[in-house]
């Protein structure tokens, strides 16, 4: 027996049957997208566990400089001489602006010479004082009027320095403002105190006696004068003896015996230039024999008998 259904209820069976069919179409097609979509995810987002090797790449930034050569500037260097020449002139030009030269006397050039000799031993190098002249030459130091220091830059050399005007004075005019050999000659003083002794007592000598032209210190014979050669002072004036005669130590007059002022003292008597003697107790006669002395004198006769000559 077949059933029949009703037409209508066909169609809604029908419809409803499409339209399953369709969604099912769809979700499978759906689903396959989003597998495809997933897999292309997947392979374009692949996480590697490997650690990338990175190679940085550096690209260097040049700033423009300017450029300035070096020279290599090759110089001999100084010697101690060199050194010293350097430390004195500068202790003479810096001294010369700090002081003022306004007394032209010998008392303040030897005050500045002072001042310079101690600042120049301070630098270890030895200085010496020298008063004299250096507009003319002169024969003893009562005519000296100035002062200056010498300073030993290499042993054995010296080198003048003119502590009133602040300038060296040498021969080497790359070294010297001036050149007057008259600063090395003069009077030498080691020390200040040696310069200040010879100021407060100009002459050096002890009282009573003068400085004379050699130098060296005379007894003083009326005032500042002394007596010279055979002279002897007497009350005040130098008297001297004859040609051929000395001026002995007892202010006597003797007969000169060789060259200079030498005489014969005592029993001595000249004898070609020299002075000869007799043992003692005997005299030279005037024979040039030596007697036996008899009082006073010496018997040319006889005998001497109680210090008498008695005629045999």
């Amino acid at each position: 027996m077949e059933i029949e259904f009703p037409k209508k209820n066909c169609l809604v069976y029908r419809f409803i049957f499409s339209f399953i069919v369709l969604i099912l179409i769809f979700t499978a097609d759906c689903t396959n997208n989003s597998t495809n979509n997933q897999q292309s995810l997947q392979s374009e987002f692949v996480i590697s566990t490997e650690t990338p090797t990175y190679t940085p790449t550096y690209t260097p930034t040049y700033i423009p400089t300017t450029y300035t050569p070096t020279y290599v500037v090759t110089t001999t260097p100084q010697t101690l001489k060199d050194q010293n020449i350097e430390t004195i002139q500068n202790i003479v030009e810096e001294y010369h602006k700090s002081h003022t030269y306004n007394l032209p006397d010998m008392y303040a050039c030897a005050q500045m010479s002072q001042d310079v000799w101690d600042m120049v031993e301070t630098q270890n190098i030895n200085a010496i004082i020298k008063v004299g002249r250096v507009d003319q030459d002169i024969n003893t130091i009562q005519e000296a009027n100035h002062a200056w220091v010498l300073a030993e830059v290499s042993p054995g050399e010296w080198i003048a320095m003119e502590t009133t005007a602040g300038y060296l004075v040498c021969s080497d005019p790359s070294i010297c403002a001036v050149d007057n050999p008259r600063y090395y000659t003069g009077w030498t003083f080691n020390t200040p105190k040696d310069l200040q002794d010879y100021m407060n007592n100009p002459s050096g000598c002890s009282a009573g006696s003068v400085l004379g032209n050699d130098n060296l210190c005379h007894p003083a014979c009326g005032g500042n004068n002394y007596c010279t050669g055979n002279s002897i002072c007497v009350n005040g004036q130098c008297q001297g003896c004859n040609p051929g005669y000395v001026v002995g130590q007892d202010l006597q007059c003797h007969q000169a015996c060789g060259g200079g002022n030498d005489y014969c003292t005592g029993n001595s008597i000249c004898v070609n230039g020299q002075c000869q003697g007799c043992n003692p107790g005997y005299v030279v006669g005037q024979d040039l024999l030596c007697h036996p002395i008899c009082g006073n004198g010496y018997c040319n006769t006889g005998a001497c008998v109680n210090g008498r000559c008695i005629r045999l």
